[in-house]
């Protein structure tokens, strides 16, 4: 995703035998902001977009009622889309050099759109604004009169439409008596689902950089998809604030929320029309790819917006039922390290890399013009500017061009199309002469198993719990629906992942929990109990075969037929020395391994 923050160039030229300014560019440091007119009086620019003034709005602290009352006058006059607005301090100030003018200029506009916590201001005044101009003069080396001329990114019109539908919006998401979390996520799911990027906005767009074009034309660019969080989770009461910073060479605009007590990151831009969310709630140590600008790095704002290390929820873990238990085991396979991959688009090709790797796919021609990209499942890979991998899975990615070095019959440019099927590999899974290998990239790319970490580890050596075991057997059938919609299980709660593959597996006759009346899903699943499941979900057929095969399995055992008939089907080999092992606990791999297998053998895939 190509993301765009708004910038602005400004060249301020005056008299050359007075002084002359250096180009002001967002993004480069200046020594001079204030210039000196030939005319005596001083002038010079403020723009949102430099990444070295956009957070300091947060660190005011002027108690000189002077410059309070003067950016009060200055808010407002943003407030009503001024164009121009003089003010005179009611004390001159002592201001000798340049920089002591410019400061002057900075109290006021700090003033001015500090962040208050009122949505229609702070943030929302900063980024709507396109930029400032401002002059001074005074007697001798005191000041007391300030010009200030704006310029906006929409009209007023435009933003009164905007905050008008915001607060429509965040009164339709009936958000009273919910909590933080389910507020925010209301409001995040709302965009996400409604706005759509303006990949086709200039730099100097102002409506796309806009609240008014994310919830009025439903697309923008990233800086007004973050205005439309910042004011509607400020609405609903709930403290948030607009951060800009860089995303892999791009300016990016993305929030800050506070939930209780932290702050968490939250991109809205980068989860456009997704299901599921990679950067929702995300702590300060785990935002893929993004740098804030080096104001909201400062000591003060960190101490003002403690940051959160984690993302939400993820010291969260759910408390064991009973023992053994699956806690997880430290992989000790060495990760890849990401590697950046070139490919050139073809007809039809295919294309493995690892998860984190970088992969840049380029057109096979020198000169082409009007390039649309698209990915089967996006949360995998899709040709974004980043060009990360994302996560385990596969995709299709196509991209259709006008090849300008070519020419039709008539005349015109004919339009092409090439793409890649792209298997992205877990980390820890990347050795194809491993067994479980094949399986586990299988039943990924079906949506059969998920891995931790975002999908990137999928730590094979790790205990497989029954709970695990009954969902991915309840995806391998297709997610069915339950008849059933109450548990009698006591240690099954209708809010867990697994409910719902429990009450299937209970319906199928796949499980019949414990004597007394519990799951117990956080249980490692036993390689009895697992091949038991799997010969129920096949109907529990008869075995060709009533000849044990492994010395350790009794036909008294209730899982000698299961051990008999997935025997037979090529599903279970047993160990060298003859033994099936079935107390032993079920890894991640053999597990997969297992299903692979079935869907093989059994479903005849």
């Amino acid at each position: 995703m190509n993301n765009r923050f708004a910038k602005f160039i400004s060249i301020l030229m005056i008299a050359s035998f007075v002084l002359t300014a250096a180009p002001f560019i967002p993004g480069r440091d200046s020594n001079i902001k204030a210039v000196v007119r030939a005319d005596g009086t001083i002038t010079a620019r403020f723009d949102p977009s430099d990444p070295r003034t956009n957070a300091e709005p947060d660190s005011y602290n002027e108690s000189d009622s002077n410059i309070d009352k003067a950016g009060l006058t200055l808010r407002k006059a943003i407030k009503e889309f001024k164009t121009n607005v003089s003010i005179t301090l009611d004390k001159p100030i002592y201001a000798p050099t340049l920089s002591d003018v410019e400061a002057i200029f900075e109290k006021i506009k700090d003033k001015a759109l500090a962040h208050t916590g009122k949505p229609d201001e702070g943030d929302y005044l900063l980024w709507t604004l396109s930029y400032i101009d401002f002059m001074a003069a005074g007697a001798g080396d005191y000041f007391a009169n300030f010009s200030f001329a704006m310029r906006y990114h929409v009209t007023k019109s435009q933003s009164s439409q905007a905050t008008k539908k915001a607060d429509t919006i965040v009164s339709s998401l009936k958000l009273s008596g919910k909590s933080d979390y389910d507020k925010i996520k209301a409001i995040y799911g709302y965009v996400t689902k409604n706005v759509k990027y303006d990949y086709y906005a200039a730099d100097n767009d102002g409506v796309a950089h806009s609240m008014y074009g994310a919830l009025c034309k439903n697309e923008a660019v990233c800086q007004g998809i973050a205005l439309a969080v910042y004011y509607m989770v400020l609405k609903a009461g709930i403290d948030c604030r607009l951060v800009s910073g860089d995303l892999v060479g791009e300016r990016h605009g993305w929030n800050l929320v506070k939930l209780n007590g932290k702050y968490y990151y939250v991109d809205a831009t980068n989860d456009l029309g997704k299901k599921s969310y990679s950067y929702f709630l995300r702590g300060g140590n785990s935002m893929p790819r993004h740098t804030p600008d080096p104001a909201f790095r400062t000591a003060s704002f960190k101490k003002k917006y403690p940051l959160a290390t984690a993302d939400y929820g993820a010291k969260v873990t759910p408390t064991p039922t009973s023992k053994p238990t699956a806690t997880p085991t430290p992989t000790k396979v060495p990760l890849p390290t990401p590697k950046n991959v070139e490919y050139t688009m073809t007809d039809k090709g295919s294309l493995t890399v690892v998860s984190g790797d970088r992969v840049f796919l380029h057109i096979p021609v020198t000169s082409f013009n009007y390039t649309k990209w698209t990915s089967t499942n996006p949360d995998v890979y899709e040709e974004d500017g980043a060009c990360i991998a994302k996560k385990a899975g596969k995709t299709t990615v196509t991209v259709t061009y006008t090849d300008m070095t070519n020419i039709d019959a008539d005349g015109n440019f004919p339009q092409d199309t090439k793409s890649v099927d792209i298997t992205v590999l877990y980390k820890d899974v990347t050795k194809q002469s491993e067994f479980w290998y094949t399986p586990t990239n299988y039943l990924t790319a079906a949506g059969v198993v998920k891995g931790y970490d975002n999908q990137t580890l999928f730590k094979p050596a790790n205990d497989c719990t029954r709970a695990q075991m009954l969902t991915f057997m309840w995806r391998l059938a297709g997610s069915p629906n339950p008849k059933n919609n109450k548990c009698t299980f006591t240690d099954v709660d209708q809010k867990e992942y697994y409910y719902k593959p429990v009450l299937w597996a209970v319906e199928k006759g796949i499980t019949t929990g414990y004597d007394d009346n519990t799951f117990r899903p956080q249980t490692v699943c036993t390689r009895a109990q697992t091949v038991t499941f799997l010969w129920r979900m096949a109907g529990k057929p008869n075995p060709g075969s009533t000849a044990g095969k492994f010395s350790d399995v009794k036909t008294t055992d209730y899982f000698y037929k299961a051990t008999l008939w997935a025997s037979e089907m090529k599903i279970l080999a047993g160990y060298d020395d003859g033994t099936f092992r079935p107390k032993g606990e079920c890894l991640r791999r053999q597990m997969v391994t297992f299903l692979y297998k079935y869907d093989k053998y059994v479903n005849n895939r």
